[in-house]
């Protein structure tokens, strides 16, 4: 075996995150992090979203807002999620491709005044030894009609 691809077969390996993991481990793990991010959200966890979120990560909103991580805890004063009855997933689908997860589901935040129903789409990655959230993108499932 050459140098080159000895380096390559040894960078294979360690970036394998599920080498000795089967894919319904990683499902677990990942619907796991679902909840904390789903209770963050709710509970305007600030420190929950610094260990949750990546540092490279993009969020879009339902109304088309493009926040990074920074801008996306910052906005999170003005959220009516937190002050919302419940905030709640559902119809969740967990798709592994080796070191990327990807989440699919529908949220539903119901209170006083509040009623709002969204997909989403969020985008986890395994480095450095943990799962992040890479990127997230809401769409609002506006009324019937």
């Amino acid at each position: 075996m050459t140098k080159v691809s000895t380096i390559v077969a040894l960078l294979a390996l360690v970036s394998s995150p599920l080498a000795g993991q089967d894919s319904s481990s990683t499902q677990r793990i990942i619907l796991q992090l679902e909840e904390q991010w789903r209770l963050a959200q709710h509970h305007n966890d600030t420190a929950a979203f610094r260990r949750l979120l990546a540092p490279d990560l993009t969020f879009i909103g339902t109304s088309g807002s493009f926040r990074d991580r920074a801008d996306y805890i910052a906005s999170r004063s003005a959220s009516w999620i937190p002050r919302a009855k419940s905030f709640t997933a559902s119809e969740l689908r967990v798709r592994i491709y080796g070191a990327t997860a990807i989440v699919t589901g529908r949220e539903q935040t119901t209170g006083a005044g509040v009623t709002f129903s969204a997909r989403f789409t969020d985008v986890w990655l395994r480095r450095w030894g943990r799962w992040q959230l890479v990127a997230a993108q809401r769409t609002d499932i506006g009324p019937p009609g």
